[in-house]
């Protein structure tokens, strides 16, 4: 049985028309119209035929269940829906974090049929007192999305955020926090006692890896010239990198070949490079929290996260080589304009050349050069 609809009204060609959905043999909806009558009849009239064309013709068995929330929609069929689809669970995450912080005591009791754009507009004005560029365009892009699902599910008939935009100015974009080399070494100074750590942190920064790609590194993923980035984790799910040019090779330099020749001989046998007392993959989260940070704490140096070693690769590789290319593979963007918009601050030559260079600064102690 299909989904009672209620039409969409629309003023064209000199008559009034209405718009309505139909699903065609293979499961797909499709928009059709039908005109009703000319345009200078009054709108009541307009819709009294409306009302009867769509019993008549088009909810024929179809039971009226009225108009639903946006919340409502939410929970019952666009979270099911991405759930069941091939995401990331950090996506997921991320999508629900939008949606809990921001979304949900907006549209509160609102239906989809009486949103409009000026209300997004309104609301996305009010955030950008206190909120990124960044951010905004998160909560747009996740209310468009919601909208667009229920244009394509029959739930409603046209998307209002398309439209919607902030009415005035906007904050600066905030700065992302980065690890220097010479901050960088002092970190893996003060963690001496723990050559695990001095690793972990090596890698993020010297081999330019994301926090769930170390998780995921294995003993077989590494050979004498390099470091082989095949899997990752995510939000504690075991999965494949970010995306296809994720998946890449690194050139081992001195920094991170060094150390992992010392935790070789002392991680003893096992599959996963960086194993909890149950011999299954580390969460790095829980070990920053345990080990790293309060090494840090101690020693007066800030702790700015995982990431912060992969800027500072994709900073200094820029710096070092003049150009982009070099960061972007070792990264593995796939572009190297997502290096200069995130990480400002293949050809495969220009990689190892690059991260050569980085290698010789590193090693002679040139970091303050």
């Amino acid at each position: 049985m299909g989904r009672y609809q209620s039409g969409f009204l629309v003023k064209r060609f000199g008559g009034w028309h209405v718009r309505y959905y139909v699903t065609a043999g293979d499961g797909t909806r499709k928009q059709k119209s039908h005109r009703l009558c000319d345009d200078q009849q009054k709108k009541s009239h307009v819709k009294q035929l409306c009302n009867e064309f769509l019993r008549t013709q088009v909810n024929i068995g179809v039971e009226n269940s009225g108009p639903i929330g946006v919340v409502e929609f939410w929970d019952k069929v666009y979270l099911p829906f991405i759930e069941s689809s091939n995401l990331k669970p950090s996506t997921i995450h991320g999508y629900k974090q939008v949606w809990n912080q921001h979304l949900k005591s907006h549209f509160n009791t609102t239906n989809l049929s009486d949103y409009k754009t000026h209300m997004m507009s309104v609301f996305l004005t009010g955030l950008a007192k206190t909120h990124r560029p960044r951010t905004l365009n998160s909560i747009k892009w996740l209310a468009s999305a919601i909208f667009a699902h229920a244009v394509a599910t029959g739930h409603c008939e046209t998307n209002p955020i398309r439209d919607a935009k902030v009415l005035g100015k906007t904050l600066a974009h905030g700065d992302t926090k980065s690890y220097t080399l010479e901050e960088m070494e002092n970190v893996i100074s003060a963690l001496v006692d723990r050559v695990d750590a001095q690793l972990v942190m090596a890698l993020s920064f010297f081999a330019g890896m994301r926090k769930g790609e170390i998780q995921g590194l294995q003993w077989s993923d590494i050979d004498g010239d390099f470091i082989h980035v095949r899997r990752a984790f995510s939000r504690g799910v075991l999965g494949v990198p970010k995306s296809k040019k994720s998946i890449r090779a690194i050139p081992k330099i001195q920094p991170v070949s060094g150390l992992l020749m010392l935790w070789r001989e002392r991680a003893g046998d096992g599959v996963w490079v960086f194993t909890n007392t149950e011999g299954n993959a580390l969460n790095l989260d829980k070990y920053a929290g345990e080990v790293i940070k309060p090494v840090l704490r101690k020693a007066g140096i800030e702790w700015k996260g995982f990431h912060a070693g992969r800027r500072g690769l994709g900073t200094t590789l820029r710096s070092l080589t003049g150009n982009s290319t070099a960061a972007r593979d070792v990264l593995g963007h796939s572009t190297t304009r997502v290096t200069e918009d995130s990480y400002e601050h293949r050809l495969p030559e220009d990689a190892l050349r690059g991260m050569k260079q980085l290698e010789a600064k590193a090693t002679n102690g040139n970091s303050n050069g």
